[in-house]
């Protein structure tokens, strides 16, 4: 691993702890395992689509962004994972909208890829 590298995961983190509550540091680690229950089974699988996620680009997201009318801002500078990103901020903030996501597996889609609408299902699927 190179030191730009580091930087940037370092500069993800920032975002992220920014994004949230300003609290005190154990309580941000004690409250994010209180909520979180993951099945050990699950993880390889969640991994490899979490790992497919990232191989759509900017516009399969766009696509997502304008199929559920998220109030997500997409700057002609964001990368396809700054958006991902952006996403996935916006799934963990809207549990109506991750049931939503599950839920509308039958519908036509125009706008979303159906490789990445079935990636997110199944990775919803197990937090809703």
């Amino acid at each position: 691993m190179k030191t730009h590298e580091v930087a940037k995961i370092l500069t993800l983190v920032s975002q992220i702890l920014r994004s949230g509550p300003n609290q005190e540091i154990e309580d941000f680690f004690s409250n994010s395992k209180k909520n979180r229950t993951v099945s050990r089974s699950d993880v390889p699988a969640a991994l490899g689509t979490l790992i497919a996620l990232s191989e759509f680009d900017k516009n399969d997201w766009a696509g997502f962004i304008k199929e559920f009318e998220l109030p997500i801002e997409i700057r002609a500078r964001d990368a396809a994972r700054d958006v991902l990103g952006k996403i996935l901020r916006h799934l963990e903030q809207d549990e109506n909208l991750r049931k939503n996501i599950v839920s509308s597996e039958s519908k036509k889609r125009s706008a979303t890829s159906p490789e990445l609408m079935n990636a997110l299902q199944f990775l919803l699927k197990g937090s809703t």
